[in-house]
C-alpha cells in the first residue's frame, strides 16, 4: 500500500497556480517555461510536506492540462491540422527563444544592478571610511592645535623669566662693578691714609730720635766731672 497523501489535488493545483502567478508567467506556456517556474521541491515546501513521488505526478498531470489549455488559445484557424500543428509549435518555439532572451537580458540586468548597487556600497564603505579618517586626523590637528598653543604659551612664559632672569642678572653685575669701584676706591683711600701714617711716623720717629739725643747730651753736659779729673 501507498502512503495515503497528505494534500489533495486541488491544494496542488491551487500552490502551481500560485508559482505562475508570482512568476508572472502569461499564457500561452511552453513546458520549458512551466518547468522552470514549478518544480517538486518549491511546490512541497509551500504543503508543508507530502510525498515527493505524488507531488511530482500530480505537476505533470496539472503541466499537461495548462500548456493544452493555454496553447488551444493560439490555434490558427483554417488550416490543416498539421499545418497548424507545426505553425504552432514553430510559434511556441520562437517565442520559448524569445523568452529565453529576454530572461538572460533580465538576468544581465539585475546581475549589472547587482555590480552597481555593489560598487555603490563600496563607494559608500568608501566614503565612510574616509570621513571617519579625516575625522581622526581633523580630530590629530585639533590636538596638535591644542599642543602648540600650550607650547607657545610656555615658550612666553620662559622668555618672561627668562628677560626677567637677564635683567636680573643685568642688575647683579652692574652691582658688582658698582662693589668692585667702591672696594678699589676704598684700598686707594687706605693705602693713601697708610702712607701718610707712616710719613708722620717717620717724621715722628727723627724728632723723637733727635730730641732723645738731645737730653742725652744735656744731661752728660750737667753731670759734675770725678775727683781725680780737678
Amino acid at each position: 500500500m501507498g502512503r495515503t497523501p497528505l494534500n489533495s489535488v486541488q491544494t496542488v493545483r491551487i500552490v502551481v497556480q500560485q508559482l505562475l502567478d508570482a512568476a508572472g508567467v502569461t499564457a500561452p506556456v511552453t513546458p520549458l517555461l512551466f518547468r522552470r517556474v514549478v518544480s517538486t521541491r518549491h511546490v512541497r515546501e509551500l504543503l508543508g510536506g507530502g510525498d515527493p513521488s505524488w507531488i511530482g505526478r500530480q505537476i505533470r498531470t496539472i503541466e499537461a492540462e495548462v500548456i493544452s489549455e493555454t496553447s488551444a488559445r493560439y490555434k490558427a484557424s483554417g488550416l490543416p491540422e498539421p499545418v497548424a500543428d507545426s505553425m504552432r509549435g514553430l510559434w511556441l518555439m520562437a517565442l520559448e527563444a524569445a523568452r529565453r532572451e529576454f530572461a538572460a537580458a533580465q538576468a544581465d540586468a539585475l546581475a549589472s544592478v547587482a555590480a552597481a548597487a555593489a560598487e555603490r556600497d563600496n563607494a559608500n564603505a568608501l566614503v565612510v571610511m574616509l570621513q571617519t579618517e579625516l575625522a581622526d586626523r581633523q580630530k590629530e590637528a585639533r590636538e596638535q592645535d591644542v599642543r602648540v598653543a600650550q607650547q607657545q604659551v610656555e615658550l612666553a612664559q620662559l622668555q618672561q623669566r627668562l628677560a626677567a632672569e637677564t635683567d636680573r642678572a643685568l642688575r647683579a653685575e652692574a652691582a658688582r662693578d658698582q662693589a668692585l669701584r667702591a672696594s678699589d676706591e676704598a684700598r686707594r683711600r687706605h693705602d693713601e691714609e697708610l702712607a701718610a701714617v707712616r710719613e708722620r711716623y717717620a717724621g715722628l720717629s727723627k724728632q723723637l730720635f733727635a730730641m732723645t739725643d738731645e737730653l742725652r747730651q744735656s744731661r752728660a753736659a750737667a753731670q759734675p766731672l770725678p775727683s781725680s779729673q780737678k
